[in-house]
C-alpha cells in the first residue's frame, strides 16, 4: 500500500510538471520576445528621428527619397538573402505554421524581421511595427522551444503564445496579445492555450516596462475631456462601423493588388523592389506638409482634432498609397499601424460629419473607435480591435461606441468582401490548408471548408423508433455493422443508440426481451444541421470523438453524416498544400 500510494503522488507531480512547465517557458519566451520588440521599437524611434532631423536642416525632397532608397534596399537584401519568409508582415506565415504546414521559423527569421523591420520602418516605409514582432516572437518561440523540454507537446501553444507576445509589447497590450492569440492565431479556448498566451502577453509587456520605461503613449489621457458617447451618437457610429467596412474592402483588395503588381515584375530583384518602393514612399512624403512626414505624429493630430477635415482627406488617401506602395514590395514589416491611421481619418471624418448636426460631437471619440473598427473589418477580429483600442486609451467611455462599430466593420466586411486580410494573404501565398471544391455546376470554385452539410448527409440512414425492443435492435446492429443507429418517432429525432450505451446496458446484464430502445437510448442528442458548414461541425469529431452525428432541421430526422466523409473532404489535399508551402514566396 504505501508503494502504491508513493506511486499515486509521483504521478500526481508529472502531472503537475507537465501542466505548468510549459506555462513557465511561455514566460520566458515572452520576456525574450518583449526585449526583442522594445530593441526594434528603439531602432525604429532612433532611426526615425534621425530622418526627421535631417529632413528639417536639409532639401526634404533628397533626403527623404534617400533614406527610403538606401534603407529600403538594405531591408530587401537581408530578406532576399537571408530569410524570403520574413517579407510582409509575417502574420500569414505564422497561421500556416500554427495550421500544421511546413513553414520555417527559426533564428534568420527573427534576425531579418528585427534588423530589417527596424531599418525598413526608420527609413520611412509605411508599415507597422506590429507584423514584424509578431513574427519575430513566434520566431524566438519557435527557436527556444527546441532546448525547452516542455515545449514539444505544447509546441503550437507556444510559438503562438510567442506571437501574441510580439503584438502586446509592440502595444503595452497584454490582454490583447493573449485574445489575439485565442482569436485570430489558434480559434481555440482550451484552458491549457488561455494559461499558456496570457503568461507570455503578461512577461512582454513587463519586459516593455522594464527595459523601456513607461511613457505618455495614451492619446486618450491628453485629451479625457474631449472623449464622450451619448445616445444621440448611435446612429453615427452604425455608419461608422459601415464605412469602415466598406473601406477594408478596398484596403484589403488594394494590398492584394499592389503585391501582384510587384509580383509581375520577376526580373527584379526583392532588394531592387523595396529600394523602390522606399524611393516613391519618400518621394510622396517629401512634396507633403511638414507635419505629414511623421506618421505617428500625424496619427495623433488626426485623433487630437488638431486638423481640418480636408486635411484628414488628404492624409487618409496618403496613408492608403503609401500602405500600397510599401507592403505590395515585400518589405519586412505590418499593416496594424496602417490600418489604425486609416480608422482614425475614417472615424474623425465621420464625427466632423455629426458636427453639421450635433456641434458638440467629438472627433476625438470618433477618431479613437475608427481605428478599432477598421482594424476588425480588415482582419475579422473585433474583439482584439476592441480591447486594442481600449488598452491603448485606458477610457470605458469609449467600451460601447467600440463594440458598435466593430462588430459592424468585422459583419458586414465579411459580408461585403468573404475572408479577412490574412486569410486572403495566407491563400496569396500559396499556404492552402483547405481544398477547392471543383465540383460546383456553375463552374465556380468554394473553399471547402464552406461546403455544407447536407452535401454529405446520408438521406436514406437507418433508424428505429423508441418503442422497439432491444433484442431487434441488437439483431439489426449486428447484421448491418452499424456504428450506432439514431431512434426516430414520426420522423422526428428523439435519441439515438450508440455503442457505449449498448455496452452500458450488457455490462449491467438488462438485455432481457422487454427492454425498449427508449429505455437504453441517449435522449436530447448531438445533432448538427444541414446548412452548417464541415469546418463548424469538425470539432466535434475530433475533440468530442463521435463517429457520426444525426443531422436534423428542426428536429426532424434528415440523416446521419460520418466523420471520415468529413475528414475525407476537408483535409484530402493537405500533402499537395505543404508541397505548395515549400515554394519560395517571391
Amino acid at each position: 500500500m504505501p508503494d502504491e500510494t508513493a506511486q499515486d503522488h509521483a504521478a500526481s507531480d508529472s502531472v503537475k510538471v507537465a501542466v505548468y512547465l510549459p506555462i513557465m517557458e511561455a514566460a520566458i519566451f515572452g520576456f525574450v520576445a518583449g526585449a526583442s520588440a522594445v530593441a526594434l521599437s528603439l531602432g525604429v524611434d532612433a532611426l526615425g528621428t534621425w530622418r526627421i532631423a535631417l529632413s528639417d536642416k536639409y532639401n526634404p525632397m533628397i533626403v527623404l527619397p534617400a533614406f527610403g532608397l538606401v534603407g529600403g534596399t538594405i531591408a530587401g537584401l537581408l530578406v532576399q538573402r537571408v530569410a524570403p519568409q520574413a517579407s510582409g508582415s509575417g502574420i500569414p506565415q505564422v497561421r500556416a505554421a500554427l495550421d500544421r504546414l511546413k513553414m520555417p521559423l527559426d533564428w534568420r527569421i527573427a534576425i531579418v524581421k528585427l534588423v530589417g523591420g527596424t531599418i525598413a520602418l526608420g527609413s520611412g516605409l509605411f508599415m507597422g511595427r506590429e507584423g514584424p514582432t509578431v513574427q519575430l516572437g513566434a520566431a524566438i518561440a519557435a527557436t527556444l522551444g527546441k532546448f525547452a523540454p516542455g515545449a514539444r507537446a505544447y509546441r503550437r501553444q507556444l510559438i503562438a503564445a510567442g506571437a501574441g507576445a510580439g503584438l502586446a509589447a509592440a502595444f503595452n497590450a497584454p490582454l490583447a496579445g493573449a485574445v489575439f492569440v485565442l482569436e485570430e492565431l489558434l480559434k481555440e479556448m482550451k484552458p491549457s492555450t488561455v494559461a499558456i498566451a496570457i503568461s507570455s502577453s503578461c512577461t512582454a509587456a513587463l519586459a516593455v516596462n522594464i527595459l523601456w520605461p513607461p511613457h505618455e503613449t495614451h492619446t486618450a489621457n491628453l485629451m479625457a475631456s474631449q472623449i464622450n458617447f451619448q445616445v444621440k451618437d448611435l446612429p453615427f457610429y452604425i455608419l461608422l462601423g459601415l464605412a469602415c467596412a466598406l473601406a477594408s474592402k478596398a484596403f484589403n483588395d488594394g494590398i492584394l493588388f499592389a503585391l501582384n503588381t510587384y509580383r509581375r515584375a520577376k526580373f527584379l530583384p526583392v532588394a531592387f523592389k523595396v529600394g523602390l518602393a522606399g524611393l516613391i514612399s519618400g518621394l510622396i512624403i517629401a512634396f507633403t506638409p511638414q507635419s505629414f512626414h511623421d506618421y505617428a505624429s500625424l496619427r495623433s493630430e488626426i485623433v487630437g482634432g488638431l486638423l481640418s477635415w480636408p486635411t484628414v482627406a488628404i492624409a487618409l488617401l496618403q496613408f492608403y498609397v503609401l500602405a500600397l506602395v510599401a507592403y505590395g514590395s515585400g518589405a519586412p514589416g505590418g499593416l496594424f499601424a496602417p490600418s489604425l491611421a486609416i480608422g482614425a481619418s475614417i472615424g474623425f471624418l465621420t464625427g466632423t460629419l455629426e458636427q453639421h448636426v450635433f456641434a458638440d460631437a467629438s472627433t476625438a471619440t470618433f477618431g479613437l473607435v475608427g481605428m478599432g473598427a477598421f482594424f476588425a473589418a480588415v482582419a475579422r477580429v473585433p474583439l482584439t480591435a476592441i480591447i486594442i483600442t481600449f488598452e491603448l486609451t485606458g477610457s470605458f467611455t469609449l467600451l460601447i461606441p467600440l463594440m458598435i462599430s466593430c462588430v459592424l466593420g468585422s459583419a458586414i466586411g465579411e459580408w461585403v468582401s468573404p475572408g479577412s486580410l490574412y486569410e486572403r494573404l495566407m491563400e496569396w501565398n500559396g499556404l492552402h490548408l483547405r481544398k477547392q471544391d471543383d465540383q460546383k455546376t456553375d463552374g465556380s470554385q468554394a473553399a471547402a471548408h464552406q461546403i455544407l452539410v447536407n452535401s454529405l448527409c446520408i438521406k436514406d440512414a437507418a433508424t428505429v423508433p423508441s418503442d422497439g425492443s432491444v433484442q431487434d435492435l441488437l439483431n439489426r446492429l449486428t447484421e448491418q455493422r452499424y456504428q450506432g443507429i439514431s431512434v426516430v418517432d414520426n420522423h422526428v429525432l428523439v435519441g439515438v443508440v450508440r455503442q457505449e450505451n449498448l455496452t452500458n446496458m450488457l455490462h449491467l446484464g438488462e438485455a432481457d426481451s422487454l427492454l425498449k430502445v427508449r429505455d437504453i437510448m441517449t435522449s436530447h442528442p448531438v445533432s448538427v444541421s444541414p446548412l452548417e458548414t464541415l469546418e463548424d461541425i469538425l470539432p466535434l469529431f475530433t475533440h468530442h470523438h463521435f463517429n457520426w452525428l444525426p443531422v436534423t432541421d428542426n428536429d426532424r430526422f434528415l440523416g446521419v453524416i460520418y466523420q471520415t466523409d468529413v475528414v475525407k473532404t476537408l483535409f484530402s489535399t493537405t500533402d499537395q498544400a505543404v508541397t505548395t508551402v515549400e515554394k519560395a514566396i517571391d
